[in-house]
């Protein structure tokens, strides 16, 4: 942690460029566009997303689905400059949280190759559920990874 001041709050439609800025960098080949976020921000009833910001600039945001007793995080991402610092650690910590309030588990999808990405979320409780094939396009397989709640 680098000990600057930082605060997770949620996300508004203002926050879209500089969130879409980190979104496309951290996932150049599979990114969503700023209309789909946009979509879940307005449309979508059961999704709930935050930023992260350090001195008042956003350097990471996280998206989580809550339907019934089940959750998942939808996209997580930190700016890559600023990986490292654990943000990602703050935003899942504050995604588990916050899910827990209702549901009973948390679930995600990972790229098979990113490593540093399972690293965190094994230390954070999440085990394996199995494999989504081609989830990120021919080829480009996820691991499924679940966390209990309210333990």
């Amino acid at each position: 942690m680098d000990g600057a001041h930082t605060v997770i709050r949620r996300m508004e439609v203002d926050d879209l460029e500089a969130v879409y800025e980190i979104e496309s960098a951290s996932f150049p080949n599979t990114s969503w566009n700023i209309e789909s976020f946009l979509r879940e921000l307005t449309a979508n009833q059961f999704a709930y997303y935050f930023v992260l910001e350090k001195e008042g600039r956003i350097v990471g945001y996280c998206g989580v689905w809550l339907v019934i007793d089940q959750s998942q995080i939808t996209t997580i991402a930190v700016d890559r400059r600023e990986q490292g610092n654990g943000y990602g650690r703050q935003l899942l910590q504050h995604a588990k949280e916050y899910a827990g309030e209702s549901a009973d588990i948390l679930s995600l999808e990972v790229s098979i190759d990113n490593y540093r990405a399972m690293k965190l979320y094994e230390k954070e409780g999440f085990l394996y559920g199995g494999i989504r094939k081609d989830y990120y396009g021919p080829g480009k397989d996820a691991h499924v990874m679940w966390v209990s709640l309210n333990e």
